[in-house]
């Protein structure tokens, strides 16, 4: 029998990374907003706290400002687990 191919991401354990990421690389919460484009640093504080996932097209400026894999950016649930 086939193992479910279906995967939960984890919000707050994907904040902590990209946060890890934002500092490990050398950039601030505000110069992420301002290469983001974003009218303001809330939608970053969001992401580091696992209130909200950024969009695919945030992800992907990340991917290229960082230089890291979009998908090391974000983490899974271990869906053997309770949330």
């Amino acid at each position: 029998m086939r193992k479910p191919t279906y995967v939960t991401l984890d919000a707050v354990l994907t904040g902590e990374r990209i946060r890890s990421i934002i500092f490990e690389k050398g950039y601030t919460v505000r110069e992420l907003q301002e290469l983001l484009n974003l009218s303001c640093p809330q939608p970053v504080y969001r992401w580091m706290k696992g209130k909200i996932l950024p969009s695919v097209d945030n992800l992907y400026m990340m991917h290229r400002i960082f230089g890291v894999h979009m998908e090391d950016m974000l983490v899974a649930r271990d869906m053997g687990k309770e949330p």
